[in-house]
C-alpha cells in the first residue's frame, strides 16, 4: 500500500470527510534529519499484509500546515511524529486521534503500536458487554500518562475498574524528555552496567497497564465538573468537543518544562530552542551549544548532549547550583562541558534558526554575545493544573494539595491522597515539589489508586 501525501487542511479535510477507516500520519519536515531516516521505515510499515484494507498511510509537512495541526489538537512538540486516527460518519476532531505512536522508532515497534491498539479498540466492545452481565464496574478516570497516572492504571486496572487514561499534552510524561535513567528499580541492565532510556520505559509501563484493560485516549481534559453538594453523582470530563462521567478521577497531570520567558523566543521553538534533548540531540552532531539551567536535569542534560555536540556550554545565573553533588561532578569533569555563570540569556540571535545569544552578567549588567548552533533549556516545572483552578485545593504555585499535606485536624478524609473533593484523587508532580522522582511518582499513583478503589468499595454501590 503506498503512502499518500496530503498536502493542506482543505485536502486533508476532503480526505477524512470521504474516507472512513483508520490511518496513519506521519508528520515530518523536509530539513529533519530522523524523518529522512524514519521515511523509508514507514514505506515499508504501509506495506505490511496485516494492514491491507485496514489500515492507510498519510504524510503530512508540519512546516506547511500548522493551521491543520493548530485546529485537530495534535501534538508535535519534536519530528518526526506519528499518530494513529480514526475517521468516522462523525466530524473529524481531536477525539479522533487514538494513538500517538511518538517519534523515531524501528519498523517493528511501530507495527506493534498500530496493531496492539487496533487490537483493543476491536475487543473493547466484548469487554464492557462482559462487564455489563457480570458485575458494574466503577468507571475511574485518570489524567495523564506518566509514571504516577500510568502506574495508577495498572492498579485500578488490576481492581477491575473500568479505567480510561487521558494521555495529556505530553504523552508518557516527563520520562520521555530524558535521557538515560540509572535510578529506577529494575530499569537496568545486568549485561550493560546501563539505564533504560525514557522513553523505552514509559512505554513498556503503559504496555503494561494496557495489558490489564486500561484504555489510552489522546485527548487533554480541559476541566472537570465539581459540584461537592452531590457526592454521588459522577464526574463529568470536559475534553474536545464533548464530556464523558466517571465515579472517581485520579489527577497525574505532572508538570511541564518551563521556557525562559524571553520576548519573542516562541519562533526559535524546534529551530534551534529545545527542551528535550533525548529528542532534538541527534541535530547537533559535531556543533556547539548551550545548555540553560543549575539543577539535575541541566546537568544530565549536558552530559548527554556531549554524545553528539563537540562543545556544550552550561549557562547558570548563579555560582551555586540546585543539582546533586554526584550529577553536578560529573558535568564538571566531562572535558566537552564548560561553565558559565552569573550570566542569563537575554536575547536569541537568528532569523529562522537559533545562531547565537546575547547574555547579561547577573552581577555587573555587562552584555555579551556567543555564537552557538542551539539551545536547551532546563530550568524548572510548571504544575498542569489550570484546568482544576478555582475547583481543588491548590498552592500558590499551583500544586495541588491532597489530605497527606494537610493538618489532621483539617483532613476530610482518611484517604491521603484525596483532594478536597471527595472522588477526585492527586499522585505524582502535580502535587509533589520536594522529591519530583519517577519512582515516588509511580508510589504516589500506586497509593492514589488504592484509595479510589477503596473509596468507591465504602460507597457501597
Amino acid at each position: 500500500m503506498s503512502v499518500t501525501q496530503i498536502q493542506n487542511l482543505q485536502e486533508f479535510e476532503t480526505f477524512m470527510e470521504t474516507n472512513k477507516g483508520h490511518f496513519v500520519i506521519d508528520f515530518y519536515a523536509d530539513w529533519c534529519g530522523p524523518c529522512k531516516i524514519m521515511a523509508p521505515i514507514f514505506e515499508e510499515v504501509s506495506k505490511e499484509k496485516i494492514f491491507q484494507d485496514k489500515v492507510r498511510f498519510l504524510k503530512i509537512n508540519r512546516d506547511y500546515n500548522r493551521d491543520l495541526i493548530a485546529k485537530y489538537g495534535f501534538n508535535i512538540p519534536t519530528i518526526p511524529r506519528f499518530f494513529l486516527v480514526e475517521s468516522t460518519q462523525t466530524k473529524f476532531d481531536n477525539s479522533s486521534i487514538l494513538l500517538e505512536l511518538g517519534g523515531s522508532q524501528n519498523h517493528q515497534t511501530m507495527i506493534d503500536q498500530i496493531t496492539n491498539k487496533l487490537n483493543i479498540l476491536n475487543t473493547q466492545n466484548m469487554s464492557n458487554n462482559l462487564h455489563n452481565n457480570t458485575k458494574k464496574s466503577h468507571k475511574i478516570a485518570i489524567i495523564g500518562s506518566g509514571p504516577s497516572g500510568l502506574t495508577a492504571a495498572i492498579y485500578t486496572s488490576r481492581a477491575e475498574l473500568d479505567t480510561t487514561v487521558f494521555t495529556g499534552i505530553q504523552p508518557g510524561g516527563q520520562l520521555t524528555t530524558t535521557t538515560e535513567i540509572e535510578n529506577f528499580p529494575g530499569a537496568w541492565s545486568n549485561q550493560t552496567k546501563q539505564g533504560m532510556m525514557g522513553p523505552e520505559l514509559m512505554e513498556l509501563v503503559q504496555k503494561q497497564a494496557e495489558h490489564f484493560g486500561a484504555k489510552m485516549v489522546f485527548d487533554e481534559v480541559r476541566g472537570i465538573e465539581v459540584d461537592k453538594t452531590k457526592k454521588t453523582e459522577p464526574f463529568k470530563l470536559l475534553l474536545g468537543g464533548k464530556e464523558e462521567s466517571f465515579d472517581a478521577v485520579i489527577i497525574a497531570s505532572g508538570a511541564s518544562a518551563k521556557y525562559l520567558g524571553i520576548p519573542g523566543e516562541e519562533q526559535f521553538v524546534g529551530k534551534g530552542y529545545h527542551s528535550c534533548a533525548t529528542c532534538d540531540g541527534f541535530f547537533y552532531r559535531g556543533k556547539t551549544i548551550a545548555v540553560a539551567g543549575g539543577g539535575d536535569s541541566a546537568m544530565e542534560e549536558a552530559n548527554f548532549l556531549t554524545k553528539f555536540a563537540d562543545k556544550v556550554y552550561l549557562i547558570h545565573r548563579r555560582e551555586e547550583f540546585r543539582a546533586s553533588k554526584i550529577m553536578l561532578e560529573r558535568a564538571k569533569n566531562n572535558p566537552k562541558i564548560e561553565f558559565i555563570l552569573n550570566k542569563k540569556i537575554v536575547e536569541f540571535v537568528g532569523s529562522d534558526q537559533v545562531t547565537g545569544i546575547k547574555l547579561e552578567d547577573t552581577k555587573t549588567g555587562e552584555s555579551s554575545e556567543m555564537t552557538l548552533d542551539g539551545v536547551f533549556v532546563a530550568i524548572g516545572h510548571t504544575p498542569n493544573t489550570g484546568f482544576v483552578k478555582g475547583k481543588l485545593d491548590m498552592n500558590e504555585v499551583g500544586y495541588l494539595v491532597p489530605q497527606s499535606q494537610k493538618s489532621p485536624e483539617d483532613r476530610i478524609s482518611k484517604y491521603l491522597t484525596m483532594s478536597n473533593v471527595e472522588g477526585i484523587f492527586v499522585a505524582g508532580d502535580v502535587e509533589d515539589q520536594i522529591y519530583r522522582q519517577a519512582i515516588t511518582a509511580a508510589g504516589q499513583g500506586c497509593k492514589a489508586a488504592i484509595d479510589a478503589e477503596k473509596w468507591l468499595e465504602d460507597k457501597g454501590e
